[in-house]
């Protein structure tokens, strides 16, 4: 990959514009949990409202990514560009960017998008 893609593609990644959709907490624990439940490994124990707050953010800070967000798309963009170690970082800035958003608009959730944050710069974190 040429330099000039790489900077393309670092430059498409902290411009794009980054949205999560708004949405009452009950309403958004019960579609996190609806989602986790749906693609849930067999031999995995169901998430319920009564499930552990901690594991309940964490779920509902995964949905926001991944559901009530353009992260997907942005990232699946960025992968096209090509390239894996760009693919990861670029990617990485958007999902910074997506994590920061969620704290933002969800302060109740915001310990976690920012545990989740810095997990990211965690070495050996996959």
């Amino acid at each position: 990959m040429t330099p000039p893609d790489h900077t393309k593609a670092m430059t498409a990644a902290t411009r794009v514009d980054v949205q999560v959709v708004q949405l009452a907490p009950p309403v958004l624990v019960r579609r996190a949990i609806a989602h986790y439940n749906a693609r849930l490994a067999p031999g995995k124990r169901p998430a319920e409202t009564t499930s552990s707050e901690a594991f309940l953010k964490r779920l509902c800070v995964n949905w926001l990514r991944h559901i009530g967000s353009n992260y997907d798309a942005h990232r699946n963009g960025v992968r096209s560009s090509g390239g894996q170690q760009l693919s990861d970082t670029a990617g990485t800035v958007i999902k910074k960017r997506v994590l920061v958003e969620i704290a933002r608009a969800y302060p109740w959730l915001a310990e976690e998008a920012r545990r989740q944050y810095l997990d990211l710069d965690r070495p050996n974190r996959r």
